[in-house]
């Protein structure tokens, strides 16, 4: 459960992490706050999990995410991404996770330029990896109900470009050598270009409300 713990430390910290970003550069009237009805994100992905029983695996790979919102403080994300690790010296197998994952989306605090994000998701990973069984290896694969929390920034640019960058607990499931479906615990990390669609720009009476 490191995983776990090491987000739920990351959800404490991450107001303290944003507050410079969304700090205002004055006191006077606070300009309205910018959002987007849609955006796509597309971008590199990071996955640590305990795959196939060992210990801790790195994947590297990509990560493309669809967002649609309904107000400045809410929206659902679609997203997925593609994670993969080196051959297995013993198998020579390359082990890689697929997941598509959808679910609401939230905005704690903004600024005009910074927003802190939360999202909680879940839909289907599909884990690949070798297994070892006495002194074989076998290639096993596996399409489970899965799920994600996590927080994120989003940094405007130049618009209509912002970065973001997540920070997800995710949860999988895998055979095993003892040919039994068992939980994986993973921490994936993701930084991605982000374009939107139709800026607008969120109420100044709700703009205002923000410290």
């Amino acid at each position: 459960m490191s995983a776990l713990r090491c987000l739920i430390r990351l959800f404490t910290l991450s107001p303290l992490l944003a507050a410079p970003l969304l700090a205002q550069n004055d006191s006077g009237p606070v300009p309205p706050a910018e959002f987007a009805p849609c955006d796509v994100a597309f971008g590199y992905s990071y996955v640590n999990t305990n795959l196939s029983g060992n210990p801790t695996v790195n994947l590297n790979g990509l990560e493309t995410s669809a967002k649609i919102e309904f107000h400045p403080r809410w929206g659902a994300t679609l997203d997925s991404s593609y994670v993969r690790a080196g051959r297995d010296p013993g198998s020579g197998h390359s082990s890689y996770v697929l997941s598509v994952l959808a679910g609401p989306m939230f905005v704690p605090t903004q600024n005009q330029n910074t927003r802190l994000l939360v999202r909680a998701l879940a839909g289907a990973s599909l884990v690949d990896s070798s297994v070892q069984v006495n002194q074989l290896y076998y290639r096993g694969w596996q399409s489970r109900f899965s799920w994600a929390i996590g927080t994120g920034i989003e940094r405007n640019l130049s618009a209509p470009f912002a970065v973001r960058f997540n920070a997800d607990y995710l949860r999988t499931k895998f055979v095993s050598s003892a040919a039994v479906v068992q939980a994986q615990n993973g921490m994936r990390l993701s930084a991605s270009l982000v374009f939107r669609f139709g800026t607008r720009h969120e109420p100044r009476s709700i703009a205002a409300r923000q410290p």
